[in-house]
């Protein structure tokens, strides 16, 4: 049978109607859910890159550069990796666009903005009031900023950074880069060797036998094209182990000044057993089931006053001690990594060694190296803003405190480029 159904004639009216709704929707999410903005800068790098150049050091390493307007020629380009001068070496630079993000516009409405959030808000400077910056959100109102020995403290206790912001601001000091020339970097005792497969214990010894990570750990920021300054103390070490017999024990050691923290991981039957120990006395354990060929991923981090070791990405052990602002040095001396092995040949490979974000308590003087700690107050209808690449970021440290009025949003997504697609932290 035949349709019958008569056909709706075009009605341009229809058209335009469901266009103009449509524009509407658009420009209600727009301005009331969801806004996207192009980050300009690399205050916040790593967690978002302003514009840039990608570089490849002739050692294979790729890593990012900041623009400063003038060209790579003005900045002091050095290998992370490898450690390499690349002023006068044949790179490759390929110039990029700073990442681009979703704000929630309307989520501070239902609920307080919160430390650590990256938030984006209208410039507090009376002559730029126009500009939208974006930082992370340090200091909430009525609260006491301090910053130390490049730790931040709230009213005078460590603020401790959760999980998640933790991963996004770790540092890289030493990776599989800079193994290629991994002579230059470790200093082993007689039954160590470093090889192309990586840290090899040569011999199953009854007592320690020591490697020790050989360079200074500074908060050296490759993308700012300048040196580090200062020495970090909290330090994160990773790599995989493999242990050839059973009652083999690896120490995975952290050193700060005249404190020494210890991952002890020892080899039982298709287990690990692990201990933390701290120069304080302080001490945990825990384990993990492992192949039966003794081969297992590990990581031992101390940020914050925490330590935390992991077996296959699994943490399993954790000692964490309340820090305040008089429990700490006003600068680190020194710190670094070394291994240490015992009852059982051993080889650890694709070793890691990454540094904590050291928040800088002054912009003043950025050729010096920081003593004096920052003090700052919060009042009620304020907050305390902190961009990520501290060493040049100009936030509350420079221009003071972010009313409550000017905050738009939090930050929450990067949509482009594609290779950084993924939440904000």
């Amino acid at each position: 049978m035949p349709d019958t159904k008569e056909k709706k004639p075009f009605s341009l009216q229809d058209h335009v109607e469901w266009i103009a709704v449509a524009f509407v929707l658009a420009l209600t999410v727009r301005c009331f859910i969801l806004q996207a903005y192009q980050i300009p800068t690399g205050s916040m790098a790593p967690t978002l890159y302003g514009e840039h150049y990608r570089v490849t050091c002739p050692c294979g390493a790729q890593f990012n550069l900041r623009s400063n307007g003038n060209g790579p020629a003005d900045l002091d380009i050095t290998c992370p990796a490898c450690g390499r001068n690349l002023d006068n070496a044949p790179v490759r630079l390929e110039s990029r666009g700073g990442d681009r993000i979703l704000v929630s516009m309307n989520v501070y409405l239902f609920s307080r903005p919160q430390r650590w959030d990256v938030f984006v808000f209208k410039s507090p400077e009376n002559e730029q009031h126009s500009m939208n910056f974006v930082k992370r959100l340090a200091g909430l109102p009525g609260e006491t900023v301090t910053i130390k020995n490049g730790q931040l403290f709230i009213d005078g206790k460590i603020a401790r950074k959760p999980p998640e912001v933790q991963r996004e601001v770790w540092q890289s000091v030493y990776n599989r880069y800079s193994a290629r020339n991994a002579q230059d970097y470790w200093r082993p005792s007689r039954s160590w060797r470093v090889t192309d497969e990586g840290l090899l214990l040569a011999e199953g010894t009854t007592g320690w036998q020591t490697i020790e990570y050989d360079r200074r750990i500074l908060d050296f920021y490759a993308y700012n094209g300048r040196r580090g300054l200062n020495q970090v103390g909290d330090l994160r070490v990773s790599g995989t182990a493999v242990i050839e017999r059973e009652e083999g024990e690896l120490t995975a050691a952290l050193w700060a000044n005249d404190q020494t923290y210890r991952a002890i991981y020892t080899l039982g039957k298709a287990e690990v057993l692990v201990r933390l120990q701290s120069t304080e006395g302080m001490e945990a354990r825990g384990r993990a089931y492992v192949s039966p060929t003794g081969e297992f991923d590990f990581s031992f981090s101390r940020a914050d006053g925490r330590l935390a070791a992991s077996v296959n990405g699994r943490e399993v052990a954790s000692l964490s001690r309340p820090l305040s602002v008089a429990d700490v040095p006003k600068y680190t001396h020194g710190s670094g990594v070394f291994f240490q092995g015992a009852g059982s040949r051993m080889l650890l490979k694709d070793v890691s060694i990454q540094r904590d974000i050291y928040y800088r308590s002054d912009l003043t003087r950025a050729d010096r190296a920081v003593r004096a700690p920052l003090v700052a107050k919060v009042p009620e209808g304020y907050y305390f803003g902190l961009g990520d690449n501290s060493p040049i970021s100009n936030d509350s440290r420079e221009w003071g405190l972010i009313p409550e009025e000017n905050v738009l949003g939090k930050a929450f997504f990067v949509f482009w480029p594609l290779t950084r697609l993924g939440p904000v932290y």
